[in-house]
């Protein structure tokens, strides 16, 4: 029984490395945003609250990782009352951060957290978070983000 609680904590945790790899690449590279090519200068602008939404997310989904790889047990296992409340932390916190917004960027980070809460309240949240869409919704996230001109790997 322990085993399969385990595998899907590895690989929740797996994912969430990924979402802090990308934090603030630019600067730590010292290089700065790429010039707009002239197709990105046509298109609609994107609103400021969604570069902000994006970071804010980000940032949360870093904390979040962090605190799950902090509560990590040497067997590799998570208490579950530790991961709900990490959990719950990342969903008030995005909550917070989308009051009012709507856009494709609020939809897809909307989808993340109401997933991350539907997580937080399963009796196993890594196991239901490892077994959810967290995946495809992260993808769509950091696609929004990128749209919006925000890079981040969540």
């Amino acid at each position: 029984m322990t085993r399969s609680r385990i595998v899907p904590a590895v690989l929740f945790c797996v994912c969430l490395l990924g979402l802090a790899s990308c934090d603030d690449a630019e600067t730590e590279t010292g290089a700065g945003p790429a010039a707009p090519s002239a197709a990105a200068a046509s298109a609609a602008p994107v609103a400021a609250d969604d570069k902000a939404l994006c970071k804010t997310v980000n940032t949360a989904g870093s904390t979040m990782k962090t605190n799950i790889s902090n509560a990590q047990r040497a067997d590799g296992s998570v208490p579950p009352a530790d991961v709900k409340k990490i959990f719950s932390e990342f969903h008030t916190t995005v909550n917070e951060a989308l009051a009012g917004a709507d856009s494709k960027v609020a939809t897809a980070a909307r989808a993340v957290a109401k997933e991350i809460s539907a997580a937080a309240a399963a009796a196993d949240p890594i196991g239901t978070a490892a077994e959810s869409d967290f995946e495809q919704l992260s993808t769509e996230l950091t696609a929004a983000c990128k749209a919006a001109g925000t890079d981040i790997n969540f």
